[in-house]
């Protein structure tokens, strides 16, 4: 005796046969698909075409990257960074695409992840900084890359990574290799994260297998493989420039002195003349912030790590835009005093800075 078959299950077994029938119908476009749509016109730059540069006062000023120590500045110096190509793989072997030269002076300064350095336009590129497996970076993220690498890099990617791994004999060598295309998939899912929740809030950004060339004073070249990522140079200022500090935060004697901490008090005065409708546009862009890093950390167990200096009001069109964040796993992170859960922490810098808006 047959099993009587209800009118959900029929319906759900025709719409089964019509997609094994015509399978490309409704198909979903892939990770990288997405994640490079626009990037070719956002991103293109014209070589015949002369770019004025952007005037060195209307650019943000970081105070971590400008004001980098006697030491790196000299090293900076001694052995400068002279060009950086994008790696891929073509004829059967390695092949160096978008050549970008850098001079002594293109050097702007360093993260914590990455070397920042301006290119001849007005773009940036990123060059990543060595960093051990052990660096809370690489959490359950990295393992997400991991477990299904073809999703989080190109096919030719895939091909150069083997590639490499084949000209070496070195086990050690071979997981270093492994280990520098599994950080370019995670730098990508990092930025994904937030790409797709507010797109147009979002920096726009090129990851890419980079081969940095550094200068010995002999003019001997160093070679090295690293990822890098590629930005707009934005006119505007960072969020960090809007604070005051003129409230010290009690600690030991000892971090008094050697680690002073400020409380983050801001002025949006500093803005200049600007209307109360586009102090709203902004602070309704942060309220979009704020309900991101709550649904992150929520739903997913992850700290959207959002500094003042990974956030930027653009001039003269006063948008927000926010760049270079990380997200990681909640549990790395420990709850302050102030705050019960760790993502509060980020979510009230940004609404004492709102705040200092004065609005309704």
């Amino acid at each position: 005796m047959t099993e009587k078959q209800g009118p959900i299950k029929g319906i759900r077994d025709k719409i089964s046969q019509l997609w094994n029938q015509y399978p490309n119908w409704g198909k979903i476009p892939q990770f990288l698909e997405l994640l490079e749509k626009g990037l070719d016109k956002e991103l293109f730059v014209d070589p015949n075409k002369k770019q004025e540069p952007i005037p060195l006062e209307d650019l943000p000023v970081d105070e971590v990257l400008r004001k980098s120590g006697f030491i790196r500045n000299f090293y900076e110096r001694l052995f400068p960074v002279s060009h950086v190509f994008r790696m891929t793989y073509r004829y059967d072997r390695e092949f160096l695409d978008n050549f970008m030269p850098l001079s002594t002076d293109g050097y702007i300064g360093r993260g914590s992840y990455k070397f920042v350095y301006k290119l001849p336009w007005n773009q940036v590129v990123k060059i990543g900084k060595s960093k051990l497996p052990s660096d809370v970076i690489f959490g359950s993220l990295f393992k997400e890359v991991g477990r299904d690498l073809p999703r989080f890099l190109k096919p030719e990617e895939i091909e150069l990574r083997d590639f490499l791994k084949a000209q070496t004999f070195r086990d050690s060598k071979k997981d270093e290799i492994d280990f520098k295309f599994k950080r370019l998939g995670l730098e990508r899912l990092h930025y994904w994260k937030l790409k797709s929740l507010i797109p147009d809030l979002v920096v726009p950004t090129r990851f890419f297998m980079g081969m940095r060339v550094r200068k010995n004073p002999f003019g001997i070249p160093n070679i090295t493989l690293t990822p890098c990522d590629q930005q707009p140079l934005l006119a505007g200022k960072h969020l960090k420039e809007f604070t005051i500090r003129n409230e010290k935060l009690d600690q030991n004697p000892i971090l008094d002195k050697l680690f002073p901490k400020w409380k983050l008090n801001f002025d949006s005065h500093r803005f200049g003349v600007i209307s109360k409708s586009k102090l709203k546009k902004i602070a309704v862009d942060f309220n979009r912030v704020i309900e991101v890093t709550k649904y992150l950390a929520e739903e997913e167990k992850l700290i959207f790590d959002i500094h003042a200096e990974n956030i930027i009001i653009t001039l003269p069109d006063f948008e927000l835009k926010i760049f270079d964040f990380h997200v990681f796993d909640d549990y790395l992170y420990e709850p302050s005093l102030e705050n019960p859960t760790p993502e509060m922490d980020h979510i009230k810098i940004i609404e004492e800075f709102i705040k200092s808006f004065e609005l309704d």
